[in-house]
Parts: structure tokens; sequence; C-alpha cells
């Protein structure tokens, strides 16, 4: 996996919450110390389609600010560099992150079509 600007070097302590944090984009400036948690999603009622549905929501949501931070930036408008190159970093690596799941799950998929009954 390619690093950015930002690089994710520093979050390599925070363990299995770290991706699901960088999906729901609350990252450290929130203040939060872990994303989103699937199991606590699931016990309060919400399902795994419902949990995906809100992460790919919330990862169109991402890639459409960066787009515009973007945009942004290259009419003049924003002066900030680091925060553009910031919210792009965070969204490319949102999406490398949507990938990996997705390819994990295909995957998944296809390892139980392979087993015989």
């Amino acid at each position: 996996m390619a690093t950015g600007a930002g690089g994710i070097g520093g979050a390599a302590g925070a363990g299995l919450q770290m991706p699901f944090e960088l999906l729901d984009g609350a990252g450290a400036a929130s203040g939060k110390t872990g994303g989103a948690d699937p199991a606590e999603a699931a016990a309060s009622g919400g399902s795994f389609a419902g949990v995906l549905k809100s992460k790919l929501s919330e990862l169109s949501t991402q890639q459409a600010d960066a787009a515009s931070a973007s945009q942004d930036m290259a009419t003049g408008r924003v002066d900030d560099v680091a925060q553009t190159m910031l919210r792009i970093e965070q969204a490319n690596v949102s999406l490398q992150m949507a990938t990996q799941v997705r390819n994990k799950v295909i995957e998944a998929y296809q390892e139980v079509l392979r087993m015989q009954m």
C-alpha cells in the first residue's frame, strides 16, 4: 500500500479500528480514538448490508469533498495546500481500503464456491 504526503505510519498502533476510522473520515481531527465498530453496529441492530451501505455513502461523500477541494485549489479560491492534500490523501486511502475489502469479499465468496459438500 502506498503512503502519500500525510502518511499513515503514525496510525500503525491503532489496531483493528484504524481501517474503519479511515473509511468514516473521523481520524484524529475529531478527537476519536477509534472508528466505527462493526460488532457494535451489528449489536445495535445494524446489519452488514446497512454498515456497508453507510460506509460506501461516506466514501462517496469523501471523494466528492476531495474533488471539490482540488477544484478550489486549482481556481485559487483556497490557498492552504496542506489541507487540500490531506483531503485528497484521505479520500485516496479510503478508496484503497474499500478496494481491498471488496477484493477480500470476492476471494471469500470464491473460496465458498470451491468448497465441496
